[in-house]
């Protein structure tokens, strides 16, 4: 069974020399190369692949190893196998992740334990969110270091769930939710949001809040998201502004859309008429236009 996790490729990967070279020399080796980054953070390696595998497992091909291996994206392990360049630079290693497994269990049953001095309900509702919780991943330790450390109870949602959610709308250059620093303001404030939530759900309440306020806001003047939690917005009620209807010029009173449309057409009657049609017109008592 797969584990769930996921490992990470870098924005940038699609501008690396490496990988743009293979693009025109060998393109299939950068589908062979992501095929042995998620094996090897589904089975934990630590970066590490055999031949074996390799070839049978994943079906990679001699020239997509030898292509790999020219540029530098894997290197031999001088035993049949292969490690791939710099993967615990950007993954945790299995050492990293069974700790944080174990650590996550400990939390469990000690939210457990405590869980049981409340009523049923409650404990039903903080249990099947710790379920939700147990997934792990290969990030980084500097990204480690920014995960809930403890499971989500009924007072204390899944940050992480909610972080991400409000992320995928918020101005990207302004959204600054999952460093530390603001991860810390965030569950130190939720106490704040709970309360103007009120009988809503809090989570719910201020990612509505949040969506309001980067929609009502030009984007150059939305405030970073931990300012936004520091300066209490989301207490606030956000509306699109409407546009404005356009203004008559001074001294010219306001036609109305038949006028304009009766003017146009007098306008355009005028342009056909000959001198002499025009001249009987005005002495007829006619319409006044210019002449051109």
């Amino acid at each position: 069974m797969v584990r769930k996790g996921y490992v990470q490729l870098v924005n940038s990967f699609y501008m690396n020399r490496k990988v743009r070279k293979l693009r025109h020399t060998c393109p299939s080796a950068i589908g062979a190369f992501t095929m042995m980054l998620t094996f090897c953070g589904d089975n934990l390696s630590d970066g590490h692949i055999s031949e074996d595998d390799a070839f049978y497992v994943l079906d990679i091909t001699d020239s997509e190893i030898d292509a790999l291996c020219e540029v530098g994206m894997i290197e031999p392990d001088g035993n049949n196998g292969y490690y791939i360049h710099d993967y615990l630079a950007h993954n945790r290693s299995r050492e990293q992740v069974q700790k944080k497994r174990e650590s996550n269990a400990e939390n469990y049953r000690k939210d457990k334990n405590e869980a049981k001095t409340s009523d049923s309900d409650n404990f039903q509702t903080a249990e099947s969110r710790l379920n939700r919780d147990k997934h792990q991943n290969t990030r980084t330790p500097e990204e480690l270091s920014k995960d809930n450390s403890t499971p989500p109870t009924p007072s204390k949602p899944d940050f992480g769930n909610l972080l991400d959610r409000i992320e995928a709308f918020y101005p990207t250059n302004r959204f600054d939710g999952k460093t530390s620093q603001s991860r810390m303001q965030l569950e130190v404030d939720w106490p704040k949001i709970v309360k103007a939530a009120g009988d809503s759900d809090p989570s719910m309440f201020l990612e509505a809040k949040a969506r309001a306020y980067a929609e009502a806001t030009d984007e150059q003047y939305v405030k970073t998201f931990s300012r936004f939690i520091g300066g209490e917005l989301y207490a606030r009620n956000w509306e699109k502004p409407k546009p404005e209807a356009p203004k008559p010029r001074p001294g010219q009173p306001l036609k109305s859309r038949s006028q304009q449309n009766l003017e146009a057409n007098l306008a355009k009657t005028w342009q056909y008429m000959t001198p002499e049609e025009r001249a009987r017109y005005q002495q007829q008592g006619g319409f006044n236009a210019q002449q051109g």
